[in-house]
This record gives C-alpha cells, structure tokens and sequence, in this order.
C-alpha cells in the first residue's frame, strides 16, 4: 500500500462518490421491452444480474479492532469493542411508463462505536472519542431517480439527493451542518441483452467540500452462470448464479466505502468546549455476498468481507482544509438482510 500514498488524494476524490451514483440506472428497476407493434425500449441491466431492491433491511458488525487519535487530534489509542451499522432503506414509482419512470427513495443509515473506555488516561479532559462512544451517527437521504429510454440501444438516468449526516437528536435535523447535497447524470448503450456501458458524472456539496466527478459502468453475463458488475473506479464484482432457476447469487469483488457525517457539539453540556467537527471514514471493502429468493417478491442475503481502512480524518468546521489524521485497524465485517424485490413481470 505505500507505493499508493502520494495518489491517494486524487484517489479518494474520485472514490468518493463513485459506488452510489454509477449505480443509478441499476436501481431504477427495469423498463419495459415491447414486442410486436410496439417499440422496443432499451433498459439498464443485464440479464441475471443481482435483484434491484425496492425495500432492503441490513444489520452489519465489525469485531474489536484499534483506533489511534495520532500526534494532533488527542485522545490516545483507543480500542473499539465493536461497530455496528443498520440500514432500512426503500424506493417506491412516481411515474412507471414503458419509455420512461420516476421514482421517489429514502435511506435511513445509522451507525454506533463501542469503545472500551474512552476515559481511561483522558479523565481531565474531553476528547472526540468520548463523544462518540456509543452515540448514534446518522445518515438521513432524500433521493428523486429518473429514467428514460431513447430507443432500443440508449437510455439517461438522472438522481436527486438530499443527504443528512451527523450526530443530531431525533429522527431527522435538516440544519445547515448536515446536509449534502448531489446529483448525478448517466449515459448508457444497451450493447445485448448481456453487455452494457455507460458513463457518467456526479456533483456533489456540503458543508466540508464542493466536488464533480466522472465515472464508467460495464455489465456483461458471459452464460446463465457467469457475469460481471462494474461501477469504476468504485466498485466490481464477479457474479455467479447457481441452483434451479438461478435463485442463488454469489457476488465477489471489491467495492469503495465513504463515510461523512458532521459532528454538532453546541449545547452537548462538556463537549461544547470540543467545538465543531466533520468525521471523514474512506477504506475499501473486500467481500462475498450470498443472495437468496425466499419467495416471488422476497430475497435474504449475507455478506462476509474485511475492510481496509484508507483514510480517517477530523476536520474542524472552524478550519475545514485542517486534516487531523487517525490511524485505524483493518478489520472484518458481517452483514445480513432483507430485500424485497417485485418479479421482473410485473414491471409494466
């Protein structure tokens, strides 16, 4: 990995934002294909690729590893006994027309530390640790989607989004410190059946930056059994599909994970004297997913990996171009789920 440092900057922001806008003509569900007397409509997808996600429930932990405050931020080497994440998340039509569809989506993320003792050498002073031990970071997002098919070859996608990340109280804070707001544009050619690109860019603004950045989508299915997913330089898979009617798939791969939230310490009695933060988590997540139709509209899935850390920075809202980098241990993760997912069919 030391060969990488010196990019590392021009990595991350291109990692950023990547994963979720590439992904935008995958999640619009599929637009229908007439035939006969009826124009035939391409629609973003592969065949056999891995099930759009209408409604999805996830529960992730990662097991103990170490987290270092470093030379600037204080706070020590602290042990983390546990990080746990949970994710419920669903899309529902505004428009479903064969040419074109609009749908309205909302994601609700939490995730929550548990340190050890985060008080233990520091019980004279407070530190962003202690502040984080055991409260719940939250990540609120408010999404438009949008598709439209140009003929039997090319389709655009769009995506709107409203995202609210921090430490806030309650369900929802739609203060300024929280948001980000993004969009994205696609472009994609239906090569086959089994072959798509498309490329891409997505915008992206809050509080800690203002970024653009392009990207590169390619699906192939090479049989029944085999195929690819890309959204680079976010993620890719190999895919595998096995049992009667293709019910199982396996994906292994790679993907970018991109944490954000902003950490408001007015009016938290001590911790107001720790003055405002941004917390910024980058690292690569290296995994296998299993997924399993339980019924027609029904799918559970696992996922078993290790995450390698790349970057995990403070930055004070009071100086945002100030990085106060941490040092964090790669680590394991496990994740099961939920999704529902209508049969293709019944997409009109």
């Amino acid at each position: 990995m030391c060969y990488l440092y010196p990019y590392l900057p021009f990595l991350l922001l291109l990692l950023f934002s990547a994963p979720a806008a590439a992904q935008i003509e995958m999640e619009q569900g599929n637009l229908e294909v007439l035939t006969d007397d009826h124009p035939v409509y391409s629609r973003p997808g592969v065949r056999y690729r891995s099930q759009s996600r209408g409604v999805s429930i996830r529960y992730e932990t990662q097991p103990q590893f170490q987290w270092d405050a470093g030379d600037d931020l204080g706070g020590g080497k602290q042990t983390v006994t546990h990080l746990e994440q949970f994710t419920f998340k669903f899309k529902v039509p505004l428009m479903n027309k064969p040419q074109t569809k609009i749908l309205l989506g909302y994601e609700w993320d939490t995730e929550k530390y548990f340190f050890s003792n985060p008080y233990a050498g520091h019980e004279q002073h407070l530190t962003l640790f202690q502040l984080l031990d055991e409260r719940r970071l939250k990540a609120n997002k408010l999404s438009a989607y949008f598709t439209h098919s140009w003929d039997e070859r090319f389709y655009s996608s769009g995506r709107f989004r409203m995202s609210l990340n921090g430490d806030y109280q309650g369900l929802i804070d739609f203060g300024s410190i929280y948001r980000t707001y993004s969009a994205a544009a696609v472009y994609g050619k239906k090569v086959s059946p089994d072959e798509e690109w498309a490329v891409g860019i997505t915008y992206s603004n809050n509080k800690a930056r203002q970024i653009a950045i392009p990207f590169f989508v390619y699906n192939r299915t090479f049989n029944a059994h085999w195929g690819i997913q890309t959204a680079l330089p976010g993620q890719a898979y190999l895919r595998r599909n096995v049992g009667r009617d293709l019910v199982n798939t396996f994906l292994i791969g790679a993907t970018f994970d991109s944490k954000y939230y902003a950490l408001n310490t007015e009016d938290r009695g001590n911790f107001s004297d720790l003055g405002q933060y941004f917390l910024r988590n980058n690292g690569v997540r290296a995994m296998l997913q299993y997924e399993h139709n339980l019924s027609a509209w029904v799918w559970a899935f696992g996922q078993a990996g290790y995450y390698l850390p790349v970057n995990t920075r403070f930055n004070p809202a009071s100086d945002i171009d100030l990085d106060l980098e941490t040092r964090v241990e790669a680590r394991p993760f496990f994740c099961i789920g939920v999704f529902l997912a209508p049969p293709k069919e019944l997409i009109k």
